[in-house]
């Protein structure tokens, strides 16, 4: 079983040490794991599908030719 812990958000802590420890699978992992919890907690059936889409911009205040 793992351990949960509710804290502050302006504690300090290691998150961002811990999570540099581990592997970009890991990481991924949490993240996937943490997107269904969401959506159960929202209701629905089943999950939306991650969209990979790359969209290229100009820079603010400079227009295309």
């Amino acid at each position: 079983m793992k351990k949960i812990s509710i804290i502050k958000r302006d504690a300090h802590n290691n998150d961002h040490e811990f999570w540099k420890t581990r592997t970009p699978e890991e990481r991924l992992s949490a993240v996937e794991f943490l997107r269904e919890q969401c959506f159960i907690i929202q209701g629905y059936d089943h999950l939306p599908p991650i969209i990979m889409e790359i969209n290229i911009r100009e820079p603010d205040g400079e227009n295309p030719s």
